[in-house]
């Protein structure tokens, strides 16, 4: 192999784009960031982006507190735009709910993000044409909001080529190469580069590259459609970006009087796909659903006018949870993928994370997303045993 680097980093998505950021900052040497088209064209151009500053998983509390306080300075630390619009962000919870929402507030407050429990009166105020049946608890967090994808993605990439990271776009990675126990760099279309050290966050596309080095992790791409509103003029001032648990949906904000909006509910708009084939469309019947839904929840919008949405691809782990760190045989290996609809609002924090694991520190925070945990048939157990695991737990 001609090309050589201390670091090969597969996908330039704002995974990708993190990792070579924040490796650059611990000056892990020479480092290449391959992706197989743009910057951004894959999983993150078609999210949704948003930044709840919320999870019900208590082994990942600290990813989505130390990322939330990123994007709130972003422009600052990478001197580029990230298009953070802080929205506030409310979630909805019912009777089956809301034991889960309360323990959650309190273990995101513990962690430094604002956010609170609201009393109905609270809750009324904030969302003046909300309805509220089914809501027996809600939280608000004010400094929530949610940031432009490909916006965020240059903004990691160019801070990263400052600090001499190679950014290669449109060099696509064919396979690992793996000698006994240890990587020892990968094949493109167009050469091989030598490097003793290896990041799979290739989004729907690291399952295919992990199995070129017999590591089979069973991650499945799928495709999830956005709707697409515009506000009736009536309706008044933007609603805060909303998770209701009782209905199933997620809306927020989008500038130019939008509304974006879409399914939590694991068994509505998260068909399997082959990633090569594209992402697909809005299908009709899941426009309706959500749509029932959300007028459910806001009456007015029933006179929205709908507009052309899109799908995007999302790589789901058998447990929904992220798939991050090394493996223990084979040396110089690690990947950040599978992150089942959470990767953008928590990518701050993996970079960091991911780039002292490499160092060589100890990371308390990654241990329960080892990916070993996956080889070894130990998934997250985040829901009871019955229960189907989803994008929320």
């Amino acid at each position: 192999m001609s090309e050589t680097a201390d670091v090969i980093i597969v996908g330039g998505g704002v995974m990708g784009a993190s990792i070579a950021w924040h490796l650059a900052q611990r000056q892990a040497g020479r480092i290449v960031l391959l992706e197989r088209a743009a910057l951004g064209s894959g999983s993150t151009g078609r999210s949704v982006a948003s930044i709840d500053g919320l999870t019900f998983q208590s082994h990942a509390v600290e990813l989505f507190a130390r990322s939330a306080a990123f994007f709130r300075q972003g422009d600052a630390l990478l001197d580029a735009p990230c298009g953070f619009v802080q929205t506030g962000s409310v979630v909805l919870a019912g009777a089956e709910q809301e034991a889960g929402l309360i323990t959650a507030v309190a273990h995101m407050q513990t962690a430094g993000v604002n956010i609170q429990l609201l009393t109905p009166e609270e809750l009324a105020g904030l969302e003046p044409n909300m309805a509220f049946g089914g809501v027996t608890a809600a939280s608000y967090a004010p400094q929530a909001g949610y940031a432009d994808p490909v916006l965020t993605t240059q903004a990691f990439a160019g801070a990263a080529r400052r600090l001499g990271v190679d950014v290669q776009q449109g060099r696509a990675v064919t396979g690992l190469r793996r000698e006994g126990r240890r990587i020892v760099g990968v094949d493109t279309a167009v050469g091989s580069i030598a490097a003793p050290i290896v990041i799979v966050a290739a989004g729907a596309w690291s399952d295919p590259l992990l199995r070129t080095v017999a590591i089979q992790l069973d991650l499945q791409p799928v495709r999830h459609p956005v709707v697409c509103l515009r506000r009736p003029s009536t309706f008044g001032p933007a609603h805060h970006s909303l998770l209701d648990l009782t209905l199933g949906i997620y809306a927020r904000p989008e500038t130019g009087g939008l509304t974006l909006l879409g399914s939590l509910n694991p068994q509505v708009g998260y068909d399997p796909i082959n990633p090569d084939g594209g992402p697909g469309y809005v299908p009709d019947d899941y426009l309706l659903w959500t749509m029932e839904r959300l007028t459910q929840r806001y009456p007015a919008l029933v006179r929205g006018e709908l507009l052309t949405g899109w799908a995007g691809i999302m790589t789901i782990s058998p447990d929904w949870q992220p798939v991050i760190g090394g493996w223990p045989d084979v040396t110089g290996l690690y990947c950040a993928t599978g992150f089942s609809g959470q990767g953008f609002q928590i990518s701050p924090a993996v970079g960091d994370f991911l780039a002292a694991l490499i160092a060589g520190d100890r990371v308390s925070q990654l241990v329960p997303f080892s990916p070993d945990r996956l080889t070894a048939g130990q998934l997250l157990r985040t829901k009871q045993a019955a229960e189907p695991y989803g994008l929320l737990g």
